[in-house]
């Protein structure tokens, strides 16, 4: 049985991963899913002025609780087992990092759909995530 990483932003393409994911667990059995948002980093002095590292450290808990709420109520609902992980950094690096620390066997991830050469000019949280790991990625838009 597979342990899979989803990262989650809130958006519907995450939903759509997730939506994938409890399809394909039909053929493929899965023993548990770990749901990932990452935060973007606000650093007090910069974009949070006057605000505390705790206080910004509760702003990124409720972000990341935000984020994952829809996945979560879709794998609870499902009966799939989840455990859900906030972390603050830059996508591409957290996503791989995160999937080596819980083991996972695969990524299931949604894309924007961007096209190439918006991807080229914005970046591509999933091309990042598909150069630093070797793990297996399914990309659903």
């Amino acid at each position: 049985m597979k342990r899979i990483l989803i990262p989650v932003d809130g958006s519907q393409q995450a939903l759509n991963a997730v939506k994938a994911l409890l399809d394909a667990r039909r053929y493929d059995p899965v023993e548990r899913v770990d749901l990932l948002t990452v935060q973007i980093p606000l650093q007090a002095g910069k974009f949070a002025r006057g605000l505390s590292q705790a206080e910004i450290d509760a702003y990124h808990e409720e972000e990341g609780q935000a984020a994952v709420q829809a996945a979560s109520a879709l794998l609870s609902e499902a009966g799939v087992p989840f455990e859900t992980h906030i972390q603050v950094g830059a996508a591409a690096e957290t996503i791989a990092r995160v999937a080596g620390e819980t083991g996972a066997n695969e990524i299931y991830m949604g894309t924007r759909g961007l096209g190439s050469v918006s991807a080229m000019f914005m970046g591509s949280v999933a091309t990042g995530v598909l150069h630093l790991t070797e793990l297996p990625v399914t990309l659903v838009k």
